[in-house]
């Protein structure tokens, strides 16, 4: 897999003057249809309608009673150790059946894909907000358990959403003469439905952090059953100058470890960052991930370091 992450539409004009949203081999865009801070697009078809879960800066400045809780009644926000935006609770019925609905708006569309951003507890400890003790006392089951029991629940869900076929337009009015020349449609019947549009690939983001039991620990993250679910995982390792890249080796053999049989893509920060040492940092991914994500560069000039960097390994599961 070769592909971009963005969030700016004027990214999406330029590829489609460009001709590349239909080029073979494919060029997998990455839209943020929501982003952490809030801000939400309407579903964009032709590329991967990118949705962030639980990171959501402008939910939480609303109302404030949805961040998670952890020790000591710390809040998942912006301005507290460990927090680049705000978290809000995975427990709020309210929100998260907002968030199932937008996956179902964006499956409504001929999107390429939908991919889970920010989903998860925020880290180890949380959350322990009214809501959520009241959940795992009646759960029977222990913290750990139940976060990720919570966790796989909602991804199941959101999965089986944008997998779901849209909906045939409801036919109405009357007979209609048929271009065989048989007798017409009765008056009020139903046409043969369309057939149904292949399945949209679903994909989740995954903190980088391969090491042992930690994505369970620290975010209620089964990767195991989550392995089940999904197409392909998603692993961000940015920098801003990839001058070194032993950790970016380490990272991504230990994803490769981890993951098994399951796809995952590596996604490299690409904006302003040298060009060498950015091919250099993909071509250490490449060796062990089935593709690279270049994100928030303008769109020709990560396509330009795309065509640099070549075709996707002869490993890669996802070289379409």
């Amino acid at each position: 897999m070769r592909g971009i992450v963005t969030y700016d539409r004027r990214d999406l004009r330029a590829l489609r003057e460009m001709g590349l949203l239909d080029r073979r081999p494919r060029l997998h865009v990455f839209y943020e249809i929501k982003s952490v801070l809030g801000r939400t697009d309407p579903p964009v078809p032709g590329v991967h309608n990118m949705i962030s879960c639980f990171g959501d800066n402008r939910a939480v400045q609303r109302d404030p009673g949805l961040a998670a809780v952890g020790p000591g009644g710390m809040r998942a926000v912006r301005g507290t150790p460990y927090f680049d935006w705000d978290w809000v609770c995975p427990s709020d019925e309210g929100y998260r059946r907002s968030l199932l609905d937008l996956v179902a708006r964006a499956a409504a569309q001929a999107v390429a894909g939908i991919r889970l951003d920010t989903v998860g507890f925020p880290r180890e400890g949380f959350c322990r907000c009214p809501r959520c003790q009241a959940a795992q006392r009646a759960s029977g089951l222990d913290e750990e358990t139940w976060r990720a029991a919570t966790m796989t629940a909602f991804i199941r869900e959101a999965v089986a959403r944008a997998r779901t076929p849209r909906a045939a337009a409801d036919a109405g009015g009357g007979a209609a003469p048929r271009a065989d020349g048989g007798n017409p449609t009765p008056s009020g019947s139903v046409p043969p439905p369309e057939p149904a549009p292949a399945p949209r690939p679903v994909s989740v983001t995954l903190y980088p952090d391969p090491f042992g039991d930690h994505l369970f620990r620290r975010f209620g993250l089964d990767v195991a059953q989550l392995g089940r679910l999904v197409d392909f995982f998603v692993m961000p390792i940015y920098d801003l100058h990839y001058s070194t890249t032993y950790w970016v080796e380490a990272l991504a053999w230990g994803f490769r470890d981890l993951l098994g049989d399951v796809p995952f893509v590596v996604e490299l920060y690409a904006l302003n960052v040298d060009r060498k040492g950015l091919l250099k940092a993909a071509r250490v991914a490449d060796a062990y991930a089935d593709g690279i994500l270049l994100a928030y560069e303008r769109a020709p000039e990560a396509v330009g370091i795309l065509d640099e960097l070549g075709p996707p390994p002869s490993h890669s599961r996802l070289a379409g």
